[in-house]
């Protein structure tokens, strides 16, 4: 830092410490902070092949590297945006003190992650708003095919820890285009069309819970009491409101365990969001797309930019949205009153 700030990972960049010894070859590279999902950041620190690939190259050796693999320097499984955020902002570094160079913005990159989820977001559409019956009976081809790459392959679900990154620290549309991409995809079109593009075609957690819907019996639906349904659905405002909290005030909360998402990277998914998976996909065995309806802040968000049809007059959704402007307001104009007072409770 600050050299290397525009090089982020899944949601941030990361401030590496690099240690020359006396004959000028690397003898150590740590992580001093991270703006990145804490989980990452950690399986990044103890994947000792990744930390102590560096060790015994030379500044200028370092400085030269333009393609990762090409060096033998590989990113860490689980935490890959990550573990090459790190790579990415050690060689931007040296490049930017080596005599006769300068410090410029990352170069654009496009790679073949970013073409699979350029794929995704295009086939989405497609099957969004294309109805003829030929093409439509690939659809459960497509379900089955993002569920996979995207969920496992690549692990690129939009989640809370990854907007709240990109508010802080910038969106990553050099280094990370194909992802900037889906997110821009998954905001607009509801906007423009009324389709919840994401949450209905693209989201392998909404797809698992369709299937769970399907393959048990009828007679194990829950039917559950009118009273109940306002009190699950506060479920996901409440959540909302923590992450304007955490992101405000700054607490030490990884917003990566209060969602499903990450727990398709099974290499480093945290016990909390495995438990908010398996007890969200349980769930929606008894009462149909329990965690969508009653669990998701980022199905909420989405909902806020989408239109409705036949609305002309504000409503709930809007109160909900004004309340949030508000609560994010004050927390914004107070938050140092607000800090303290948590501190001396």
């Amino acid at each position: 830092m600050p050299e290397s700030r525009e090089i982020t990972g899944y949601s941030g960049p990361t401030d590496g410490l690099i240690v020359f010894g006396p004959e000028d070859k690397v003898v150590g590279v740590a992580i001093r902070h991270s703006y990145d999902t804490p989980s990452h950041v950690e399986d990044v620190e103890y994947d000792f092949l990744f930390m102590e690939n560096w060790n015994g190259r030379t500044w200028e050796e370092i400085a030269a590297i333009e393609e990762l693999g090409e060096a033998g320097i590989y990113a860490v499984s689980g935490a890959s945006r990550t573990s090459e955020c790190l790579a990415l902002s050690i060689g931007h570094r040296l490049r930017a003190g080596t005599p006769g160079e300068t410090a410029t913005a990352p170069r654009f990159r496009l790679r073949w992650q970013d073409g699979a989820l350029a794929g995704v977001v295009v086939l989405g559409c497609l099957f969004a708003f294309w109805k003829k019956p030929g093409f439509q009976r690939w659809r459960p081809w497509f379900h089955v095919a993002v569920f996979v790459v995207l969920g496992f392959v690549l692990g690129d679900l939009i989640a809370q820890s990854l907007l709240l990154g990109w508010v802080e620290s910038g969106i990553p549309w050099r280094t990370t285009p194909g992802v900037a991409l889906l997110v821009a995809a998954a905001f607009l079109v509801p906007w423009i069309t009324r389709v919840p593009l994401y949450c209905t075609w693209i989201c392998p957690h909404g797809h698992a819970q369709r299937w769970l819907m399907k393959v048990v019996p009828a007679n194990w639906t829950l039917k559950l009491h009118k009273a109940a349904k306002p009190l699950l659905k506060a479920i996901p405002v409440l959540l909302l409101l923590v992450v304007l909290l955490v992101s405000f005030l700054q607490l030490p909360l990884d917003l990566a365990g209060i969602e499903p998402f990450d727990a398709y990277l099974l290499k480093s998914a945290g016990t909390a969001t495995l438990v908010v998976a398996v007890v969200g996909l349980l769930l929606s065995l008894v009462i149909p797309m329990a965690y969508c309806k009653y669990g998701c802040p980022t199905g909420l968000l989405l909902a806020f930019v989408r239109r409705r049809a036949h609305q002309k007059a504000p409503g709930l959704r809007d109160l909900l949205a004004l309340g949030f402007l508000a609560i994010a307001f004050c927390l914004y104009r107070y938050h140092e009153s607000v800090a303290a007072w948590l501190v001396g409770t």
